[in-house]
């Protein structure tokens, strides 16, 4: 279990003439996406500007779509990404005096459909859990601060599941903190996980914000302890409930 190294990658702006990150498959979870060179679409105000005077290549952008699929050939399953480019000085290219500074261009995903799974999801968790994760996926590009929102509740929607009520004696609802503090006080054994969700709960604070500047990519690290305290709530059950199937074959269980 671990967010995928390539949902990283794609959180930066992405090089033309460069090789796309391959994220893990949304569907199959077993192969990786390739993704096709781009289709750009010049912006009106960028192609307005090239008959000013002091115009450089670094005023142009626009829009891009661009085409994926999922290099296992038992899926092929198609992913369409749109977002932003813009034209700046080139990062992977030497300077040449004779032709002037090396321009590349640059695109930033904005969206991705179907989405890319944040994060994996133990086969053990409440489908609550499973709802949470895909919800802040897809708006992980388009909306940082909505998908570190997403988390938080997702957080809750675990609380919820293991009867953490969401209202107090009061009849008020109840603060995300108190909750995660009645779930940890009722077993010694996770104040550690607690730790972990009060960090993702923090985040998530900060992404509720109106002029919340969350980054992907600062999402993508909380992902990262949601993913870890998930981890050590399921995967020890994941694993018994496999150890199970091979005693009861008394070696490897090939049902399908």
């Amino acid at each position: 279990m671990a967010v995928d190294p390539a949902l990283f990658e794609l959180a930066k702006p992405v090089e033309e003439g460069l090789a796309w990150p391959r994220p893990a498959c949304p569907n199959c979870q077993s192969g990786y996406v390739g993704f096709a060179e781009p289709t750009k679409d010049e912006s009106h105000s960028s192609a307005s500007a090239r008959t000013h005077w002091a115009w450089d290549p670094e005023w142009i952008n626009g829009t891009f779509v661009v085409r994926g699929q999922c290099e296992n050939p038992d899926c092929k399953q198609a992913v369409h990404g749109t977002g932003d480019y813009r034209v700046d000085y080139a990062r992977k290219r030497e300077y040449d005096e004779n032709e002037g500074p090396p321009y590349s261009t640059f695109y930033s995903v904005t969206h991705l459909h179907p989405p890319m799974l944040l994060m994996p999801i133990p086969k053990s968790a409440p489908e609550e859990v499973r709802e949470g994760v895909l919800r802040a996926s897809r708006v992980l590009f388009a909306d940082p601060g909505l998908a570190a929102t997403a988390l938080r509740a997702t957080v809750e929607l675990f609380l919820t599941s293991e009867g953490i009520s969401t209202v107090g004696t009061n009849g008020q609802f109840r603060s995300a903190h108190s909750r995660i503090t009645e779930w940890m006080n009722a077993d010694p054994s996770r104040p550690s996980v607690a730790d972990l969700f009060f960090a993702v709960k923090w985040l998530g604070n900060a992404g509720t914000h109106e002029d919340s500047d969350l980054t992907t990519i600062e999402v993508l690290a909380g992902a990262r302890v949601l993913d870890e305290a998930f981890h050590r709530l399921f995967l020890g059950a994941d694993i018994d409930k496999h150890a199970q199937t091979i005693n009861a074959a008394k070696g490897p269980n090939r049902t399908p």
